[in-house]
């Protein structure tokens, strides 16, 4: 015979909270040491996402069944982690390669052979390191995708050549 508890076991993180009346409520259990025994109630789901089931008129009145707490946390989860992960994917994603592949090609030039870098996680972030210790320089820029980051490090770039070409004529003249 099967434990029907182990049938429904829940997400990690997750807490089923029920009141005397047989209201269940749905709760965030944060699994770190700092803040031992704390749980908080979800109150909805964010606003950005229609949520995936009708909400209750009011949050605080819970869920009449065990089923529908954790069909809420579940919708609360899908709500809250669908726009990180889809950022996290718009930051890896590059609709362009040409074009950066361009812009590489030129930073290159104007920093004398400096080969940008780009990562990604919840954003993009492009960098070039210009120059040699102990002068060496980095010139970086964040975007959304990997193709604003190399853009905005592309203008960076260019904004500090031309600084550079100032600085110049600027000695060569006094």
């Amino acid at each position: 015979m099967t434990n029907p508890l182990k049938m429904d076991a829940l997400p990690e993180g997750m807490a089923l909270v029920e009141t005397d009346d047989g209201r269940w409520f749905a709760a965030l259990v944060p699994l770190s040491e700092e803040m031992p025994h704390r749980v908080f109630l979800l109150k909805g789901t964010s606003t950005d996402i229609p949520p995936a089931l009708e909400l209750v008129d009011e949050p605080g009145q819970g869920y009449g069944s065990r089923k529908e707490a954790i069909a809420a946390y579940r919708a609360w989860l899908e709500a809250t982690g669908l726009p990180v992960h889809w950022r996290e994917l718009a930051a890896r994603t590059e609709v362009y390669p040409e074009r950066n592949a361009w812009y590489f090609d030129e930073i290159a030039q104007m920093t004398g052979g400096g080969s940008p870098i780009v990562t990604a996680t919840i954003e993009a972030v492009a960098l070039v390191i210009v120059g040699w210790y102990p002068q060496a320089q980095v010139i970086a820029a964040a975007g959304i995708t990997a193709d604003e980051a190399i853009e905005r490090l592309y203008q960076k770039v260019y904004a500090w050549r031309y600084e550079r070409e100032q600085e110049t004529i600027q000695s060569c003249a006094s």
